[in-house]
């Protein structure tokens, strides 16, 4: 009975985690003779420990010696003999693969410095328990309420505390912050903050409040947090209170809210006519005036497009 060639050659991989490509160039070997060359490239997808390479498949249309095919554009070629039996012949496999370099130690690299990572807040996170305040050597004060805290954390995170920690002034005498421009519950998720890099659940209400505290203590990604979802939940209702936000804490958060104001609002008017712009062209009529050239330039510029 006559054999033939095989059909495909069969690549197996142990991580199975993430989708990947390998690719590179074979050839097929009977005997000393090479009867196949080609490029190839192979996806690998998720939950997949298999992928086949075809080696009958072929794309080259200039045939030499009626059993010799050759495609210019990728230096692929096989030898094609019909009537050859196969069936004695030994074939090996030899050529180059190249496989992203890593990919399965990066995947787990990543994974693993992300859950050491995460313990490394939760054990910071167990220095805020009020019944863990053995090392703590410094009390906020805010109204009624008083956090244990760490002056050398809050240093390190903040450079308004590690101004205040470094002179001697009154709190780092006598180890009491009175902090009285913000609530209870502002300064409890700011100080979570500062220990985790986590802030919980916001709101827009939480977010402009906690963005007021991370302006004054000068916790530049706690700004782009809490910026990030104020953006993320502005609406024509709340764009001027988000607006307002921006100017007194946040320029890139100001900027958007202009933005949104210039794209989003196509009549202005009714906008105009809320409380919100009435109370805004009164008590600051300079940011006012900033929307305003904000619109001039917008419908400027949307009119030399037309043009």
């Amino acid at each position: 009975m006559q054999s033939y060639r095989p059909e495909f050659l069969e690549i197996r991989r142990n991580s199975t985690a993430k989708e990947i490509i390998v690719s590179g160039t074979l050839k097929l070997m009977r005997n000393d003779e090479c009867v196949l060359q080609r490029k190839f490239k192979q996806l690998f997808e998720a939950d997949s420990s298999t992928t086949l390479i075809g080696l009958l498949e072929f794309s080259g249309s200039d045939r030499y010696d009626n059993d010799l095919y050759y495609d210019y554009a990728s230096g692929d070629y096989y030898v094609n003999d019909p009537y050859y039996d196969y069936s004695s012949d030994n074939y090996s496999i030899s050529g180059i693969l190249t496989i992203p370099a890593n990919v399965a130690n990066k995947e787990y690299a990543k994974g693993d410095q992300i859950r050491s990572l995460q313990e490394l807040s939760s054990d910071f996170e167990l220095l805020l328990d009020p019944k863990e305040t053995y090392f703590s050597d410094v009390n906020l004060k805010c109204g009624t309420d008083s956090f244990s805290a760490h002056k050398n954390i809050l240093c390190a995170r903040s450079p308004v505390f590690a101004a205040m920690f470094t002179t001697e002034m009154k709190e780092t005498l006598e180890n009491k912050v009175e902090i009285s421009d913000v609530s209870s519950q502002v300064l409890k998720t700011m100080l979570t903050y500062i220990y985790t890099g986590k802030t919980g659940e916001l709101s827009v209400q939480s977010a402009g409040e906690l963005l007021f505290a991370a302006n004054k203590y000068q916790l530049q990604d706690l700004k782009r947090v809490c910026g990030d979802y104020l953006k993320s939940c502005v609406s024509v209702e709340n764009v001027l209170k988000t607006l307002v936000l921006g100017d007194l804490h946040d320029e890139d958060l100001k900027a958007y809210a202009i933005d949104f104001i210039c794209n989003s609002c196509e009549e202005f008017e009714v906008l105009e006519k809320t409380v919100e712009w009435k109370n805004l062209r009164e008590k600051t009529p300079s940011l006012a005036m900033d929307v305003l050239t904000g619109l001039v330039k917008s419908k400027d510029k949307k009119l030399r497009s037309y043009k």
